[in-house]
């Protein structure tokens, strides 16, 4: 039932390409992506292309794929630490180790939180993020992601760590990509999250943060987690230093990815915004059409190969996140209660329950559901 839904989106954005051909600048490229065909030139070309037209086309295909029912989830972030000798360009919220302003929590610290924001908020999942903190060892995150599963008696997911955390998890351990994950997973880590990824391209990586790693470390950690069955998502960070080539093979990258191993649950984009030493070179973030254009283009690309494409609420702000349902998104994310990253940048944030969620939802016309971590419709 599932798969006939499927064809049928695809075939209805067909026969609205076909009457729409006369709109488009690039109609080669698009019908590549429409059949699934994505290479450099024709995601460029989408780039470029009438956003009304390629965003039609995509709400059609989301709508052969989830119809409009667009899914949230109740979460938590978890800033475990500040500390980060990574450095990104872009990160306001690091600090270097010996600050004043550094601070990490312990375990049972940890544990006292998530379980006050379940039994308060009945989040389903909890992002675990931080930085590179040369202190932390592969036993503090064991501790720590079992100290939260016995907290919340394994109610709450763990969405947990970046692929950068872990490469280096690997490297201070002398352990292997794959033990670590493995060891992880024992301890309660759920899923992984997409950051880190930034743009994966090896000229924006070198001037953003060059001491992360190239665009390749990124996929060899993703790659390792689902060929072991751990679930992951895909971020991109647009609006910056990237150009529109650098972006599709960012795209393109993902698309592989997912072929090859079919574990990435979801596809995140957010615009850079403008703070710490970037800030002085690209002091304004993209625009909301600028948004609308890179989730109508993702979702042309991904098409039904990845399913869930979020909304972007959190840098886009809400009512662009709300015209991103039309657009090619059908899930809006999560509540994120306890974010700090975004407000270190000056990014003043709303206080998101079930009731606000689900009203922006309904209000444009689409028909919201709660979901778990794994992007399942729950009661």
């Amino acid at each position: 039932m599932v798969k006939d839904s499927m064809d049928a989106g695809k075939s209805v954005a067909y026969k609205v390409f076909e009457k729409m051909k006369g709109r488009l600048s690039y109609v080669e490229s698009v019908e590549k992506l429409l059949h699934g065909e994505a290479n450099v030139k024709a995601i460029v070309d989408a780039f470029q292309e009438d956003l009304n037209v390629i965003g039609a086309l995509a709400n059609i295909i989301t709508e052969g794929v989830t119809g409009r029912r667009v899914g949230y989830i109740i979460n938590m972030i978890l800033n475990y630490t500040n500390v980060c000798t990574v450095r990104c360009k872009f990160c306001a919220f690091h600090v270097k180790p010996g600050s004043q302003k550094a601070f990490t929590i312990t375990p049972s610290e940890a544990a006292k939180i998530v379980r006050e924001h379940y039994e308060r908020f009945r989040i389903r999942q909890v992002l675990v993020q931080g930085g590179v903190n040369p202190e932390l060892r592969l036993d503090y995150f064991v501790a720590l992601f079992r100290a939260i599963k016995d907290a919340v008696k394994g109610r709450v997911a763990i969405h947990g760590l970046s692929p950068v955390e872990i490469e280096w998890l690997s490297k201070v351990e002398g352990e292997s990509i794959k033990r670590i994950l493995e060891e992880l997973r024992s301890a309660g880590l759920d899923s992984i999250p997409g950051g880190g990824a930034e743009i994966l391209a090896e000229r924006t990586r070198r001037i953003l943060s060059p001491l992360k790693g190239l665009h390749d470390s990124w996929l060899r950690v993703m790659s390792e987690a689902m060929k072991l069955g751990i679930p992951i998502s895909a971020t991109m960070m647009y609006g910056h230093i990237e150009s529109l080539a650098e972006r599709a093979e960012h795209l393109i990258r993902i698309l592989e990815l997912q072929r090859k191993y079919g574990k990435i649950m979801a596809f995140i984009a957010w615009n850079y915004e403008p703070a710490a030493e970037l800030k002085k070179l690209i002091p304004y973030a993209a625009t909301g059409i600028e948004h609308l254009r890179v989730i109508a283009v993702a979702r042309l690309v991904f098409r039904d190969e990845i399913r869930f494409i979020q909304a972007g609420w959190l840098t886009a702000g809400r009512e662009v996140a709300q015209l991103a349902l039309w657009y090619g998104a059908n899930d809006w994310g999560g509540s994120l209660y306890n974010e700090k990253v975004l407000p270190a940048a000056g990014v003043e944030l709303p206080l998101l329950v079930r009731e606000s969620i689900e009203r922006m939802i309904r209000s444009v016309g689409r028909e919201p559901y709660e979901r778990d971590n794994f992007y399942r419709p729950v009661r």
